[in-house]
């Protein structure tokens, strides 16, 4: 009847239960549960019941008639529990210790306060059972009609007000409540949720609408035979059994052209979810849901084409760059950064290139630069540029980080055992052995984009990159393939967590660097 909704996705909508309120819609849904219940009871003044009115029944009515009050106090009793189930629910809803178990009650109660008020018909009808047996063994009366019309009355009052209760209700929460506790939406999200699916409505319109009103009437005919002491006439009785089925097979075949094509879309939604935008739903009709389908698909493909833009944009920038960029900041200008800038360069490509095929030259960079991008994207960092057999990377830019410094340290580590890995499998395709220095300077830069309005580039300027460039130069004099400035080492130490357990940096020399009127303490590993 009713779907649970337990799906582990968090529910991340941001809202701020405001409890008060949910309690005074908890207390207007209850008035408009009574209100329905108060409504059934008036529908045998104005609907005339079908009884038959045998001698049995006549009794049946003088012992309801004398025992009035006590069966009018019971009823009234027996109604009040599920109101008190109703107060106690609301009350609970101020005393939730979580926003979250708040919200899963909030949603619940248009189903939840519905049924409650069909406990009352059902109390009510257990307790008429209870005074037809002792009616039975007092005046030995036969039970049969006395319990069909009974259950007649229950099975129309309790359908009445579950329908007038639950759409009533239903219709606020969503109109008005849900939208101002989620903004957001992802209702469908939180957890514990229950709501009836799109068949079981169907199901129940088709008995609301088709399978009473026909029993009705035909308890109506049957009623009046019996009370006109008229053979009963199975014809109708067979008449009315073919277009319950009938209306049944039409609910069931209407309910399908609606909940299949929504099934389809809901699985294509979660498909896109995953990434999978090369999804498609069949449209196989011109109705609202053929247009919902065609305009499902033409999203797809929207998306499709957005994210080839996307990952065709990221392998011309670095990926960060791009999500940057993306996010809308492309305005010309920068702002002061505190990063760390790693260059790094092949030793002797030029020579070695001069002897290599173009293309063989070509493939030999592009699964260098394929390893050595993955070492620094592995630890936050973003390739700025490729110069030439040179790799300018940043860390702490676009997104700023503390660590910016041992972010370098360990990409350089990572570069390090990558380029012998890299350099087995050259030997083995025939390629030359290559080897690589890396220089590391932390400082301030401004970091944004610059050039000309038509054409941007995000990239980082200042004293920091050049000095990392010089620095980077001297790592063929120093016969190193890591040469670091005491700033970078300085930042390196204090962030390590474990100190032993790394590559400490050891002091080089305190080299001269060009552009610098002093002189820069230099560290390898």
């Amino acid at each position: 009847m009713a779907e649970n909704f337990t799906s582990k996705t968090d529910f991340t909508s941001s809202f701020n239960i405001d409890k008060k309120y949910c309690f005074r819609v908890s207390l207007v849904y209850l008035a408009s549960v009574l209100f329905a219940n108060f409504m059934a009871q008036l529908l045998p003044v104005t609907v005339d019941i079908p009884v038959a009115y045998t001698a049995d029944m006549l009794v049946w009515k003088n012992f309801v008639d004398s025992n009035e009050i006590l069966i009018t106090s019971l009823t009234i009793i027996v109604f009040l529990i599920p109101s008190i189930i109703c107060i106690k629910d609301s009350l609970s809803i101020l005393h939730a210790k979580e926003d979250i178990i708040a919200a899963q009650k909030v949603v619940n109660l248009p189903i939840k306060f519905s049924l409650l008020g069909i406990l009352g018909w059902i109390l009510s009808f257990i307790v008429e059972v209870f005074f037809c047996i002792y009616a039975k063994f007092t005046f030995n009366i036969n039970l049969t009609y006395i319990l069909f019309s009974s259950l007649i009355f229950i099975v129309l009052e309790s359908i009445f007000s579950f329908v007038v209760s639950y759409f009533v209700t239903e219709t606020v929460n969503r109109s008005a409540v849900l939208p101002r506790l989620f903004p957001e939406g992802k209702v469908s999200k939180i957890p514990g949720v229950k709501k009836f699916s799109l068949n079981f409505l169907f199901i129940f319109f088709f008995v609301t609408v088709s399978v009473f009103p026909i029993i009705f009437i035909l308890s109506s005919f049957v009623s009046e035979q019996i009370n006109n002491q008229v053979p009963i006439n199975w014809n109708t009785i067979k008449i009315s059994i073919i277009l319950l089925v009938s209306s049944l097979t039409l609910t069931i075949v209407f309910m399908r052209i609606f909940t299949v094509p929504l099934t389809k879309l809901i699985e294509g939604t979660e498909k896109i979810t995953k990434g999978d935008y090369s999804v498609k739903v069949k449209n196989i009709s011109n109705d609202e849901l053929g247009l919902l389908s065609d305009t499902f698909n033409e999203m797809a493909e929207s998306l499709k084409e957005k994210e080839f833009i996307r990952d065709t944009f990221g392998k011309v920038v670095d990926p960060e760059i791009r999500d940057h960029l993306l996010n809308g900041n492309i305005s010309l200008g920068g702002e002061n950064c505190q990063v760390t800038v790693m260059f790094c360069d092949i030793r002797g490509f030029t020579s070695m290139s001069e002897s290599m095929e173009p293309s063989l030259v070509v493939s030999l960079l592009n699964k260098y630069f394929t390893k050595m991008g993955k070492c620094i994207s592995n630890n936050h960092g973003v390739i700025n540029k490729y110069i030439g057999d040179a790799v300018m990377a940043i860390f702490g830019a676009p997104v700023k980080s503390k660590n910016h410094a041992l972010d370098a340290f360990k990409a350089a580590l990572e570069m390090k055992s990558a380029l012998l890995e890299l350099n087995k499998d050259f030997e083995a395709m025939g390629f030359p052995q290559i080897d690589f220095g890396i220089g590391l300077h932390s400082g301030t830069v401004l970091a944004g984009n610059i050039g000309a309005e038509n054409r941007l580039e995000y990239t980082v300027i200042g004293d920091t990159v050049n000095t990392a460039s010089r620095i980077e130069n001297l790592c063929k004099a120093y016969k190193t393939q890591l040469l670091a400035s005491e700033t970078t080492a300085n930042l390196i130490s204090q962030k390590m967590e474990n100190p032993k357990e790394t590559v400490s940096l050891n002091f080089v020399d305190k080299a001269e660097i060009r552009g610098k009127t002093e002189k820069i303490n230099l560290y390898t590993w």
